[in-house]
């Protein structure tokens, strides 16, 4: 398996960069050109993307919950989930195992690694989280995971690196979840996925052929895409289409919690459902089996295009 570049240490990285807050939730800020990237000291989540043209790309609930400034000393606990922008679902996808839904690295504080900044052609920051006591008690398994966020102007890449560093084999689910930002549902689209099997959570994981040309929400949607192309496209009426790549990750995980469920979710508006859409790069459906001392790595790449 492939992997990211071999980290190094930035004197820049060394005082902490997470002096910036989006909604009370320490973060650093990736600057390239006027394009620019916050990502959270909690679960290396990002939560804001502006490409070049200044419009936000992730959609952030204003009722999130998170680790926010007066909370990111305390490491005893779990952090409550941050509802938007990417979070990082390892070691186990949604409640597809025996652990937590959506495993704990999105609840834990991460390590800043490697920073370069404030490059007119990109600006990369590189995270990290290693097991401890704390995750072991979750999950019995030693490990490192990494996070590299790769920003340009009109470019935004987004890899886990996940390293097995036991004796022993190990399997995981996870995703890059991430809540792409539209500004009306109703007029929104996402292409590509025409005749792809897909598992549907709204009906007990039955299996279905994707007949449309196009996916339209109107209602809740939680499907796991198996086997999808690398390339889907959003489209929003009168906008620039964003283009969705992946590449590591077997599946594509498209949810939206529609106008029921989302009244039933206590970190998100009731409206915004109509402003939000989960197309997610995922190794859901099956697990992965990463052996001794191996590397697994996955991304998700968001462009947008002219």
């Amino acid at each position: 398996m492939s992997s990211l570049p071999t980290i190094q240490h930035d004197d820049t990285a060394q005082a902490d960069p997470f002096f910036d807050n989006v909604l009370g939730l320490p973060c650093l800020t990736l600057v390239c050109g006027r394009a620019e990237v916050k990502i959270a000291r909690q679960g290396a989540q990002v939560l804001s993307w502006r490409a070049s043209d200044g419009r936000e790309r992730f959609y952030l609930s204003t009722q999130t919950g998170g680790m926010k400034r007066e909370d990111a000393v305390d490491g005893s606990a779990l952090a409550q989930a941050i509802r938007g922008g990417v979070p990082i679902c390892f070691p186990q996808f949604s409640v597809r195992g025996s652990i937590l839904k959506h495993g704990f690295a999105r609840a834990i504080a991460w390590t800043l690694e490697s920073l370069v900044n404030h490059d007119a052609e990109r600006s990369v920051a590189v995270l990290s989280l290693r097991d401890d006591a704390r995750t072991r008690s979750i999950w019995p398994h030693a490990f490192l995971a990494q996070l590299s966020v790769t920003l340009e102007p009109n470019r935004l890449a987004i890899s886990l690196q996940v390293t097995n560093t036991s004796d022993e084999a190990w399997p995981f689910t996870g995703a890059l979840h991430s809540y792409l930002y539209v500004d009306d549902i109703a007029k929104t689209e996402l292409t590509g996925l025409r005749g792809v099997h897909y598992e549907d959570a709204t009906a007990d994981n039955v299996d279905v052929i994707d007949p449309d040309e196009s996916i339209r929400i109107a209602t809740e949607t939680d499907r796991v895409y198996l086997s999808p192309p690398a390339l889907l496209q959003l489209i929003e009426e009168g906008k620039p289409a964003l283009q969705i790549g992946k590449t590591g990750f077997t599946d594509t995980v498209v949810w939206n919690p529609g106008p029921e469920l989302v009244q039933t979710l206590k970190d998100m508006a009731d409206n915004d459902w109509q402003n939000m859409l989960c197309v997610e790069a995922a190794c859901a459906s099956a697990p992965v089996l990463v052996q001794p001392g191996e590397t697994w790595i996955g991304s998700q790449v968001l462009s947008i295009t002219a």
